[in-house]
């Protein structure tokens, strides 16, 4: 096998890179030479710094070159000064120097070479005096745009000073310069300085215009580079029409979805009323406080019910607006902080109903609205504990540039902005779906409780349907509107707040008005035989039916009768005076017939045959309200029942 001799491989190396040099360096001599502008002539470039002057810095220059002869040093010393100058060269005597500030390095060339060629013949190329044409250096500047500042002295001394400009590659009156317009398709793209991007030079970009789009784009596009369409690396640099189905193309070549705003503005509308009736509906509840229907079930909770729902209308307000941080973070906190004080207060209705029904014992647990209103406020405490480790957790990764928002795109191809989801949402879900399982289980417990105008049943519709559609609305949230038009997204939104934060309002509130309107309209109606509460002082008895007196009677009678139990009881030894309260134990008390004291005591000095007694004693398994009557009548019944058996 024959080896390759190493001299060979590395003289072969050697020739390959001799000659990409000398072609390299021939492109290069062929691109950096002096271009002309004859519209700009003698006016200075754009982009300086103001602070600087150049004729002043050449003036300056010049005369401590003719005093001091020290060239050298003051060009150095302009150059560390000012940052715009990138070369100097003078002229003295018949001496030259070029010094050169190449990334913060002084470089003194006293001859010319083949790479500070380009700056020597553009100070050398006639005998004016000013601005002169620009120059591109390829070599010790890396292909920056010069162009030289030259001013004469006596006694020959000439001073040159190169300054550094951008040019805008987009602006026709540099086409002159670059030899042509930018090299952009002029039907579907437009040219877009490289300056817009932080870029230094003359670079550019072409972006598709209105109408146009870019099929392959995405929202860190830029654009087609001017640099690889010059240099062939780009086929085709040319936009395409938008389709119908594309609402709008961004400069950027996007087709983004475009947002209805009269639909938007429609639920907006739509919101906002809600929001209205549920501040008149807890003004209505606040001014009602003392009727029955409203006292019996807890204004002070009602209005927290109210408030809850008040805060679920306001997560759909907050979405009307665009995509932002705020909205990511505003929209979680309304949606809890309403579901906790909504569906908690709920829950904790069900829950009172479920401990006054379970009670069968002789102490009676009373359950105050007082100590409802101090567990909403600790289940509240918690969930503000619980979001603020949210909110706090998500600054957190946007400090570590970790964006809330992110670009989705739907099933036609168009993109969006929106909030991420994240797995704080899924956690809080399924916190959500948990508390109302318990609060059906709570109505399950209770279901044989009797309850005023049926308040446990619309309860529990209440909560059945929030689970139902909250159930749906989050499956559907993971796997169908992650790929959905914003408009329908916010459509969806909006129907689960109407399915559920209204329901629960017409079933929890429409039920009790109905109610104590049907009492206003007994208590104020004809008088009919079937009415019990008639109001004698405001007719006569000669307008009566025969009916309607019976009717009053008997509930003269009942009331008569009610007095009777109450003063019985009153100061009885044998029924606790604590409500609910139980009796010593082992207390018993029997109910004798007359004389049978006296027989029994007689008894007991002769021998005979006792005779049976009759002896009434209380059941040892019944409560003091149902052996005998207490002051608050038998377990249960509203109406007080009689100790002497009569039936109130």
């Amino acid at each position: 096998m024959s080896i390759v001799d190493p001299r060979v491989c590395l003289l072969v190396v050697l020739v390959s890179s001799s000659w990409y040099v000398g072609v390299r360096g021939l492109q290069n001599d062929q691109i950096c030479k002096r271009k002309e502008l004859s519209q700009q002539a003698g006016r200075p470039p754009t982009g300086l710094t103001a602070s600087f002057n150049v004729t002043e810095a050449a003036s300056r220059l010049l005369e401590d070159l003719t005093t001091r002869n020290t060239s050298e040093a003051t060009a150095k010393l302009l150059l560390s000064r000012e940052q715009d100058v990138a070369a100097v060269i003078a002229e003295f005597t018949g001496t030259s120097i070029l010094v050169l500030n190449v990334r913060g390095t002084m470089k003194v060339f006293h001859n010319a070479t083949r790479k500070t060629a380009v700056l020597w013949d553009a100070f050398n190329q006639d005998e004016g005096e000013g601005w002169v044409d620009f120059v591109l250096d390829c070599y010790t500047t890396h292909k920056t745009w010069l162009r030289p500042y030259r001013v004469k002295g006596s006694s020959g001394s000439k001073i040159g000073l190169f300054v550094t400009v951008d040019l805008d590659r987009c602006d026709p009156v540099y086409e002159e310069v670059f030899e042509g317009p930018p090299h952009c398709h002029q039907e579907s793209t437009y040219c877009v300085s490289g300056r817009e991007w932080g870029d230094k030079g003359s670079s550019y970009w072409c972006r598709c215009q209105e109408g146009f789009y870019r099929p392959e784009a995405n929202f860190t596009w830029k654009g087609f580079s001017g640099e690889d369409i010059e240099n062939g690396l780009i086929d085709s640099y040319r936009c395409e029409v938008c389709p119908a189905h594309c609402d709008i193309c961004t400069k950027g070549g996007i087709c983004s979805a475009k947002r209805d705003i009269y639909l938007r503005t429609v639920i907006m509308g739509l919101q906002l009323s809600c929001m209205a009736v549920t501040i008149i509906m807890a003004l209505v509840v606040f001014k009602q406080r003392k009727c029955k229907t409203i006292a019996s079930g807890m204004w002070t909770i009602l209005e927290t019910i109210l408030l809850g729902i008040f805060l679920l209308y306001s997560t759909v307000v907050v979405r009307f607006f665009e995509p932002s941080v705020g909205q990511c973070l505003l929209e979680p906190w309304a949606r809890e902080l309403g579901f906790v004080i909504c569906y908690g207060a709920i829950i904790l209705k069900l829950y009172r109903h479920l401990i006054e029904f379970r009670t069968r014992k002789a102490h009676r647990w009373v359950v105050k609205d007082t100590d409802l209103l101090k567990y909403l406020l600790i289940m509240v405490v918690s969930l503000l504990a619980y979001m603020a480790a949210y909110t706090t957790t998500a600054l957190d990764f946007m400090r570590e540039d970790f964006s809330l928002l992110y670009k989705g795109r739907t099933g036609q191809g168009l993109y969006f902005e929106a909030c991420k989801p994240m797995w704080w949402d899924y956690v809080t879900e399924l916190g959500e779906i948990t508390v109302l399982v318990f609060g059906i289980h709570l109505s399950y417990a209770s279901r044989n409780a009797r309850t005023q105008f049926h308040e446990r049943r619309f309860l529990c519709a209440a909560i059945c349907i929030e689970l139902a559609v909250s159930s749906i609305f989050y499956l559907s949230r993971i796997w169908i509107l992650p790929g959905l038009h914003p408009d329908a997204v916010l459509i969806a939104t909006c129907l689960r707040t109407q399915c559920t934060a209204t329901l629960t309002l017409l079933l929890v509130f429409v039920p009790k008005f109905w109610y104590q309107q049907k009492q206003d309209v007994n208590a104020h109606g004809p008088l009919t035989g079937n009415n019990s509460d008639v109001e004698v002082g405001e007719v006569t008895l000669a307008d009566m039916s025969p009916d309607d007196i019976r009717a009053e009677l008997k509930r003269l009678y009942t009331q008569l009768e009610i007095f009777k139990t109450k003063t019985i009881c009153r100061d009885n030894p044998h029924i606790s005076k604590r409500r609910g309260g139980r009796k010593a134990q082992h207390r018993r008390f029997s109910l004798q017939k007359k004389g049978s004291r006296e027989r029994n005591l007689y008894g007991k000095h002769r021998v005979q045959k006792p005779a049976p007694e009759e002896t009434t004693e209380a059941e040892p398994s019944r409560t003091p309200e149902d052996s005998v009557c207490s002051v608050e009548g038998a377990s249960g019944d509203p109406q007080v029942a009689d100790c002497s058996g009569a039936k109130a």
